[in-house]
């Protein structure tokens, strides 16, 4: 049953499966309904056209033998005898009147039967029989059909009159039933041609009439925050309702343009106005913990909590800042050649003094380590590897190291931040470096869900890339990778150095 999923979902799942399954079933009922009555209509003029024929040839006959009263007589005269000379009379009628497809005949109230007179045309009493046979009633006017050894016939009791005579009429059909099975067999091939033209017309329709909703749907799907200002969709030739459609999309896509540069902006503002106030109250409360004499143990401990958040709350409006910063394209870096042993190392002497953890540093064996030099900003890629090391310090339990590792991968610096933390769901790695998103299982531990996106937002204009790998319960490793720097321009920077 599951098999059929995928199927059922591609075909009614969406616009244009719905669209196509419909057209397809209108135009298989409408040319199945037009053929089915075509032939219909057409046995059925067959037959008429039969039974005239039949109709015109016993009245014909009809006239011919009342004009010479050969149909006259008594009922007990009829049953028991007909003149010679009168019975000869009728069976020549009957021969005059009769074809090579069609054959009249007289039956007599006691079942006897006059026929044509003997010559080039077929007389066979079975059959004639049979014909009388299919309408027992005796109907007059009733035209049945029958089958005799391979042919097909068509039968007429046409009058049955005072004497007890009965006219017939029979026509051999079996030429036109050949042709009508001959014209069956075309007609499905035309049919089945005609079907298959039409379903490729109308799948091609489909698909045009549904183009400018898949490039809509494209268009939408590609729009981010950075793109909002050049994702309007343009579409020619479309119906009406999709153009319409289409011109609400781009006022859409404006409105939120305009909202999210407002948003930018005032972030940019309240950021910037809350950094001075905030930078005075961190220099009034570290300058009295520091000359405070007179304060006692309680009173500097919160004093030291008051610092610890006024410092946190420095780094998120920071944080804010960059974010601010890069979407408006004035994020500045500058990429120099930066020795990454030894920022490595900075980073976390910095690292331990904030956390007890165990930190290991992992470098290339031999002098690789202290020659690998990648072209990045300095201070930027301090700030990146201090969040990882803290994102990992976060998520991990007591006592569990963090190892951060160095190598070289090609024309690439590779800088490992790994721990033995909770680790992330499958699921949501591709979201870990989206802003304010937090993973499900990091519930119990505060953040502010910018970390990771800062560090990508910064790794990336440094002209790398940052990936992770995770496996739940057991840990996760953040890769970061930069430019290798060229070897001169590392010379030159070494040289450089006071």
């Amino acid at each position: 049953m599951s098999t059929h999923t995928p199927w059922r979902k591609r075909l009614l799942g969406s616009l244009m499966g719905q669209l196509q399954l419909a057209t397809y079933l209108a135009v298989f009922l409408g040319f199945t309904g037009a053929s089915t009555a075509g032939l219909w209509l057409s046995q059925r003029s067959q037959f008429l056209s039969g039974e005239a024929e039949l109709t015109a040839s016993a009245s014909s006959l009809e006239t011919c033998l009342l004009a010479h009263n050969l149909l006259t007589g008594s009922e007990g005269e009829a049953a028991s005898q007909v003149h010679e000379a009168k019975a000869r009379e009728i069976r020549q009628e009957l021969r005059d009147h009769s074809s090579v497809r069609t054959t009249l005949w007289i039956e007599k109230s006691d079942g006897q039967l006059l026929l044509p007179t003997a010559g080039h045309l077929p007389n066979d009493p079975a059959m004639l029989h049979l014909a009388m046979a299919a309408n027992p009633q005796r109907q007059e006017g009733s035209t049945r059909a029958i089958s005799v050894g391979g042919q097909d016939y068509v039968t007429l009791l046409h009058r049955q009159y005072p004497s007890g005579l009965r006219l017939w009429s029979s026509a051999e059909i079996t030429s036109v039933q050949r042709a009508q099975g001959e014209f069956l067999n075309w007609m499905i091939v035309i049919w089945g041609s005609c079907l298959v033209l039409s379903l490729a017309v109308v799948s091609h329709l489909v698909r045009r009439i549904i183009r400018p909703l898949q490039q809509l749907s494209d268009t939408s799907a590609q729009l981010t925050a950075d793109t909002l200002t050049t994702e309007a969709v343009e579409i020619a030739n479309a119906p009406v309702e999709v153009t319409q459609l289409a011109g609400t999309y781009n006022d859409l896509v404006e409105r939120l343009a305009e909202s999210w540069n407002h948003q930018r902006q005032f972030v940019s503002a309240v950021s910037h106005e809350l950094r001075t106030p905030l930078t005075i109250v961190q220099g009034y409360l570290h300058r009295t913990l520091k000359r405070g004499s007179n304060l006692d143990g309680v009173q500097r401990q919160g004093l030291g909590v008051a610092e610890e958040e006024s410092l946190r709350m420095g780094r998120l409006i920071n944080d804010l800042l960059d974010l601010s910063r890069g979407d408006s394209g004035q994020l500045q870096v500058s990429c120099k050649p930066v020795s990454m042993a030894d920022t490595l190392q900075e980073a976390i002497n910095l690292a331990r003094t904030t956390t007890e953890r165990e930190i290991q540093l992992e470098l290339p064996d031999g002098s690789e380590g202290a020659s690998l030099v990648a072209l990045a900003d300095g201070d930027r890629l301090r700030q990146v590897l201090l969040d990882l090391i803290e994102n990992a310090d976060k998520y991990s339990p007591e006592q569990a190291e963090i190892r951060v590792g160095l190598h070289r991968a090609g024309t690439k610096v590779c800088v490992e931040v790994e721990d033995n933390g909770i680790g992330i769901p499958a699921d949501e790695l591709e979201h870990v470096f989206e802003r304010f998103r937090r993973a499900s299982n990091s519930s119990q531990r505060s953040g502010t869900g910018l970390g990771l996106s800062i560090v990508k937002l910064l790794v990336e204009a440094m002209g790398g890339e940052v990936s992770v790998r995770s496996e739940l319960g057991r840990g996760s490793c953040f890769v970061v990778q930069l430019p290798l720097a060229d070897p001169a321009q590392s010379i030159d920077a070494e040289t450089s150095k006071p």
